[in-house]
């Protein structure tokens, strides 16, 4: 018997784990765009899989409800935010410009804030109060982050470029919080020129 879209993608089939992820994939970016565009609570998911193009069924292959429909959608656009495997390839402070603008940004402009993120992770901030396991994955994901930033701050006060007096710790958490402002201020008003924002930022805590 033919398989129906929703199940053609079964790992243990020839090419069943690539068409599977995929099918993933398409429902994860699906249910971002409604989290951003219509708020968690009214996402469905019917209109999930509408939105990606596959049957309804394909929603409940790959997840178990629409919590974790919708808990797995946010997690995946907040790393994309924090990208943890490109911080750890940053060498200088100043590298965390681009990668900041890079992620939050609709390219090709890097000054233009990505109305996906930006409402994913507004939502997800109110949803983590209603939602312990986003909660919890949210801020474990923040803490390695603020960690390799202080790795950073730590090897920059090493090599003289930053003030030794602050505790690299402090300095990170300091610097990832003034960002995070940054971005509040740009999802209200999109003219504002974050990175020139951000160079100032790092200029006040370079020797």
């Amino acid at each position: 018997m033919a398989s129906s879209p929703g199940q053609s993608s079964r790992p243990g089939q020839p090419g069943g784990r690539h068409r599977s992820m995929a099918t993933r994939h398409q429902l994860l970016d699906a249910a971002a765009q409604l989290i951003a565009e219509v708020g968690w609570g009214r996402v469905t998911t019917r209109a999930v899989a509408e939105r990606a193009g596959l049957p309804h069924g394909a929603v409940s292959y790959h997840f178990h409800g629409k919590q974790e429909l919708l808990t797995e959608a946010a997690m995946a656009t907040v790393e994309a935010m924090f990208p943890l495997n490109r911080l750890r390839s940053v060498t200088k402070l100043t590298d965390l410009i681009p990668l900041f603008q890079a992620s939050i940004s609709t390219p090709p402009d890097p000054e233009t804030i990505d109305p996906v993120s930006s409402g994913v992770l507004a939502e997800a901030m109110r949803e983590c109060g209603r939602n312990p396991e986003l909660r919890g994955r949210i801020t474990e994901l923040l803490r390695a982050y603020r960690t390799l930033v202080a790795d950073l701050v730590r090897a920059e006060q090493g090599r003289g470029v930053v003030e030794r007096g602050p505790d690299a710790t402090d300095l990170a958490t300091l610097l990832i919080a003034a960002g995070d402002g940054l971005l509040l201020h740009a999802l209200l008003d999109p003219q504002l020129p974050i990175a020139g924002a951000a160079e100032a930022l790092l200029a006040l805590v370079h020797t």
